[in-house]
C-alpha cells in the first residue's frame, strides 16, 4: 500500500477548516490499472443494464417505456457498480474502507454540519453567478419535474438521492481517485476523477455542466480535508434530494 498523502506521518487528523489535511491513499491499486479497473467496472455495469433492458424488451413488452421500469433498471445498475467497486477494492490485499477512504469523520457531526452549510453558500454563489450571466438556473433540472410529480417519486428519490452519490462517490472519488493519487498526488487525481463523474451529467448545458464540475472539486475538498468519503457521500446525496424536493413542491418559472 502506499503511504499517506498530502500529511506527514506524525500529523494529526485534519479538521474541515483548522489542521493538516486529513487525506491519505491507502490502496494497492496504481494510477494505470486503477484507470481500467474503473472503466471495467462503469464498463460491466452499464453493459449488464444494457442486458437486462433487452431481455425485459422481450419478456415483457414495454416494460422499458414506463417509468417505474427504466427507475428500476437504473438503480440495478447502480447497486452492481457498487458491489463491483467494493470488489475492486478488495483485491490485491485491499481493505474496502481504507482504500475508499470510508473513515470515520474527524470532528463527528460538527463538521458534517460545517460541510452542509459550505455546500449551501457555495450551491448560492453558483445560482448567483448563473443569473448574474442570464442563465436560467432551472434549464437542466425542467426535465425531471415529472418524473419527480409523478405516482413514481419515491423509486426516483431513492435512485436519485441514494444510489446515484453512493455509486459515484465510491466509483469516482473513492476508487479512482485514491488509484490516482499514486501518481499525480490529490489534486491532479481529483481534477482527472471529476471529468468522467461531470461526463455522467452530459446532456445539460454548458454552465451546467460547468456547476457539476465545480461541486465535484468541492466534494473533493471535502474528501481531502476530512479524510473520509463519508462527508461528501452525504452531502451529494443531500444535494440530490433538495433539489427533488424543490422540483416536486416549487413551481419553476416557464424557460426562455
Amino acid at each position: 500500500m502506499t503511504g499517506s498523502l498530502e500529511q506527514g506521518p506524525d500529523s494529526g487528523p485534519g479538521g474541515l477548516l483548522r489542521g493538516p489535511p486529513a487525506y491519505r491513499s491507502a490502496t494497492p491499486w496504481r494510477a494505470g490499472p486503477g484507470v481500467l479497473a474503473t472503466v471495467a467496472i462503469v464498463g460491466v455495469s452499464l453493459l449488464v443494464g444494457l442486458l437486462l433492458a433487452r431481455f425485459l424488451a422481450v419478456a415483457s413488452p414495454g416494460a422499458l417505456e414506463t417509468v417505474p421500469g427504466r427507475l428500476r433498471l437504473l438503480g440495478l445498475s447502480q447497486l452492481l457498480m457498487v458491489a463491483l467497486t467494493l470488489l475492486a477494492s478488495a483485491l490485491l490485499g485491499g481493505r474496502s474502507s481504507e482504500v475508499l477512504a470510508l473513515r470515520a469523520v474527524p470532528g463527528g457531526w460538527r463538521t458534517y454540519t460545517i460541510a452542509l452549510l459550505g455546500l449551501m453558500a457555495l450551491q448560492l454563489l453558483l445560482s448567483a453567478v448563473q443569473r448574474g450571466v442570464g442563465h436560467d438556473v432551472g434549464t437542466d433540472v425542467r426535465q425531471f419535474v415529472d418524473l419527480v410529480r409523478g405516482p413514481d417519486w419515491p423509486l426516483a428519490a431513492a435512485v436519485v438521492a441514494i444510489g446515484a452519490p453512493l455509486a459515484e462517490e465510491l466509483v469516482f472519488r473513492g476508487f479512482l481517485l485514491s488509484a490516482l493519487a499514486t501518481r499525480l498526488g490529490f489534486w491532479g487525481a481529483a481534477l482527472l476523477a471529476n471529468l468522467p463523474w461531470t461526463a455522467l451529467h452530459w446532456g445539460y448545458s454548458t454552465v451546467g455542466l460547468v456547476e457539476v464540475f465545480i461541486l465535484g472539486l468541492f466534494f473533493s475538498w471535502l474528501l481531502w480535508r476530512t479524510g473520509s468519503l463519508r462527508v461528501p457521500i452525504l452531502c451529494h446525496a443531500i444535494f440530490n434530494g433538495l433539489v427533488l424536493l424543490e422540483l416536486r413542491y416549487v413551481d419553476l418559472p416557464a424557460s426562455g
